[in-house]
């Protein structure tokens, strides 16, 4: 994986939760049947089914997918010479893929995305987490858009459902359709190249979305052998 993967994963999980193609619905019952995050069972995030990003082994987490009888791993790339990354697919039983798990190097899970079916709210989430220090937020139809909890210290991004497109607000009846766990040097990463608005509480969407200039811009923004160009 290069310099530039890591930020753009963040997009690259925005654009899966919003769907590739068709009619957009993102609240989507056949993703990933997960509480884990405010149950902390089978372990706390950013651990997820004995998984840690920046801890877990790429072959151990391959092992952990394989034995729990629920997954299916419908894709995995292998490494190649010039390109020791390597990255898991994989769905709950017959669904279509919900999750996808990267490593960097080969060796070690560096990032992971969870497309979740909408069993959680934003409020239990934020009783638990306290405030996310970053938000971003894009409206994927007139009736839908998703906001971006970035939580640095955790380290993760937690995905929101926002019903009413731009015109919807930001509140503890958001249901939570993803979240993504990174390794602390991923997030780290992350934050040096992204734009981000500094948490202003609940509010609509569009305080956040259609704001003039960010409130933060990592440090690493122009900066093309780390950061993709804008």
């Amino acid at each position: 994986m290069n310099r530039r993967f890591l930020f753009a994963l963040l997009l690259i999980a925005a654009a899966a939760l919003a769907g590739c193609a068709g009619e957009v619905n993102l609240l989507d019952e056949t993703k990933l049947q997960d509480t884990s995050l405010l149950s902390g069972e089978p372990c706390e995030a950013p651990c997820w089914n004995g998984i840690t990003a920046g801890e877990t082994s790429y072959r151990d987490a391959e092992v952990i997918l394989k034995s729990a009888g629920r997954f299916k791993i419908t894709e995995e790339s292998e490494a190649e010479d010039d390109n020791p990354g390597r990255v898991i697919v994989f769905a709950e039983g017959e669904n279509q893929p919900c999750c996808q798990m990267i490593s960097r190097d080969g060796e070690t899970i560096t990032s992971f995305l969870l497309q979740l079916a909408p069993a959680m709210r934003f409020g239990p989430v934020f009783d638990k987490f306290g405030e996310p220090q970053y938000v971003a937020g894009q409206p994927v139809s007139e009736e839908q858009a998703y906001a971006v909890f970035v939580y640095p210290e955790t380290p993760m991004v937690i995905y929101s459902y926002v019903a009413g497109g731009a015109q919807g607000a930001v509140s503890v009846d958001n249901k939570i359709i993803g979240v993504m766990y990174l390794a602390e040097s991923e997030m780290r990463e992350l934050l040096t190249c992204a734009s981000l608005h500094l948490w202003k509480g609940f509010v609509s969407l569009s305080a956040y979305a259609e704001a003039e200039a960010f409130d933060y811009v990592g440090s690493g923004v122009g900066d093309e052998a780390i950061c993709p160009e804008s």
